[in-house]
């Protein structure tokens, strides 16, 4: 048996002598920083009951947190989240005091998915709220408040981006979705996916102003001139009002001389139902993933029986600590758009998109290099290629800024990704198959057993679209010989032509999604490098329907 005492688990680390002293001084800059603005410090414990993060606006995935049980068996979590504790305190031991209340923390969390790419499962967050009072005033206070904590660490290179939950909602509303339709045009919008954005909104009957305005939502950021361009597009009230509000809250940044480190971003819509008004993320160089995320959360306070406006800030110490090192490390002067595609015929037919769009792409096509990173140093542009299952990883990751990657392997990495742009190449389909006499009849097999290369897949069809339970089986290759031998009934794989189903006697029974060649980018990579991603990707989509109108 390995003996475990000599490591830290998953997701954990320990922090040595320099790191250690870097973190101490800026958790003392934040505390002095915020004491002198006026906001008192509390502290939240490390245990809390797994009901305060279960239920209401502020609900936290169970998977996420660490359980376990008290001596009378309720359930505790380590706390995956110091925001929601703090509104659980003022609703039970503050909510009296003179109002507002300005308060912040500084602690540690723990989640239990959380890990790599500045990510981990016990991370140091700092953080902010001002409880008890409303408007542009406030909203502003607490943006210019991130913006200053992330300036007092050491980071000028960085991004805030801001958007108003309320635009997406009226225009939804105005639309006539249902909560479920609305649910699924916000994760499209967050996603940046057009493709099955556009699929979608074709099969409504909407005007064509509506139509183009939904479609547009993952495009609607940028700069201040986006709430120009979102303004001409409707005359709904609640989105106007928003946008009016928006520019409010700009004005107010500009004045503390912050306008440079913010941008608008209409399709900002995570968390629809935890934020009500403003949210905010903020974006750097060297880590993929936001370190500064906020907004406004009225209704949070009303899970505890009480009613009052809230807005407030979190910026996580560990990544702008690794921000702060991967920036110190490189040469900020010589940034590159670094792009992965996958090995093979993919590769192959997306150099020349790119080559098409003014990259120097000679070299990379040269099959006699054995360059791991070939450059165009014109362009300022990396390629690298790697194995189709690691480009999700190297782009959510942010050591690539782009990827090109069959969308077989987007759904089953499941990254936290910005798929942009549907290539129109690769075409095939995930499928249900198995032996002919099944078809139809696949709802009358209990307990069924699925082989497949594509675990992820074919769990998630089945818990939730056919809400069934399977055994999953992995395999490896040659997956078609499954049903064939007993060892499952039904396999879940790719289908180009069903050729290979067809001489072994078996059949497509269902169709689980189409497949592309997809270009992915990084969500931190979209904002701070916008325009020059932006550039690559409207010159390939113009090539794309080119070829189309052809």
């Amino acid at each position: 048996m390995e003996n475990w005492k000599f490591y830290t688990p998953d997701g954990v680390q320990d922090t040595l002598f320099t790191e250690c002293e870097m973190k101490r001084n800026i958790e003392h800059n934040f505390r002095m920083h915020f004491r002198s603005a006026g906001y008192r410090e509390v502290e939240t414990p490390t245990l809390e009951y797994f009901d305060v993060f279960s239920s209401g606006t502020g609900r936290i995935e169970q998977e996420m947190m660490y359980k376990f049980s008290d001596k009378d068996g309720r359930l505790l979590v380590l706390r995956p989240d110091l925001t929601i504790p703090a509104v659980r305190l003022y609703s039970t031991k503050i909510k009296n005091k003179e109002q507002p209340v300005k308060m912040f923390y500084i602690g540690n969390t723990f989640r239990s998915k959380e890990q790599g790419g500045g990510r981990f499962k016990e991370f140091t967050q700092a953080g902010a709220e001002i409880i008890g009072n409303s408007g542009a005033t406030v909203d502003a206070e607490i943006i210019s408040r991130a913006i200053s904590m992330a300036k007092l660490a050491g980071l000028e290179d960085f991004l805030i981006d801001i958007g108003h939950v309320e635009f997406f909602k009226a225009i939804i509303e105005e639309a006539g979705f249902s909560e479920n339709e609305g649910e699924e045009i916000r994760a499209l919008v967050d996603c940046k996916d057009f493709t099955r954005l556009e699929s979608l909104l074709n099969e409504k009957n909407l005007s064509a102003d509506l139509h183009n305005l939904i479609l547009s939502l993952p495009s609607l950021f940028g700069d201040v001139d986006i709430l120009d361009k979102a303004e001409k597009f409707t005359e709904n009230i609640r989105a106007v009002k928003a946008i009016e509000y928006l520019r409010e809250v700009l004005a107010i940044l500009t004045q503390k001389g912050f306008r440079n480190y913010v941008s608008i971003d209409l399709g900002l819509v995570s968390s629809l139902n935890y934020y009500t008004g403003i949210i905010f993320k903020g974006f750097t160089y060297g880590i993929g993933f936001p370190i500064i995320s906020g907004g406004r959360y009225d209704t949070l306070v009303e899970t505890y029986g009480e009613k009052a406006c809230a807005s407030g800030f979190s910026i996580g110490i560990n990544m702008l600590m690794q921000a702060l090192s991967s920036q110190k490390s490189s040469d900020n002067n010589e940034k590159y758009l670094n792009v992965a595609l996958s090995k093979g015929r993919l590769a192959s037919l997306a150099m020349d998109l790119f080559g098409n769009a003014g990259i120097d792409i000679s070299e990379l096509k040269d099959e006699s290099t054995r360059k791991l990173i070939i450059t165009d140093e014109v362009s300022k542009v990396r390629f690298f290629l790697v194995k189709p299952s690691d480009v999700p990883t190297y782009v959510e990751y942010g050591a690539a800024d782009i990827g090109v990657v069959g969308r077989d392997t987007i759904l089953e990495e499941g990254k936290n990704l910005y798929e942009v742009l549907d290539l129109g190449f690769g075409k095939c389909r995930m499928c249900v198959a198995g032996p002919k006499e099944l078809y139809g009849n696949l709802d009358l097999i209990p307990n069924k057993r699925v082989a497949t290369k594509y675990p992820n897949i074919a769990r998630e069809y089945y818990e939730h679209t056919k809400l069934e339970s399977v055994e999953i089986i992995k395999l490896n290759g040659s997956v078609e010989l499954a049903p064939l031998v007993g060892l499952s009934e039904v396999i879940v794989d790719i289908v180009e032509s069903g050729r290979t189903l067809k001489e072994n006697g078996l059949d497509v029974l269902e169709t689980i999604a189409d497949l592309s060649a997809r270009m992915v980018v990084n969500r931190v990579s979209m904002k701070i490098e916008r325009t020059r991603i932006t550039k690559i990707i409207d010159s390939i989509r113009e090539q794309l329907q080119e070829k189309k109108e052809k």
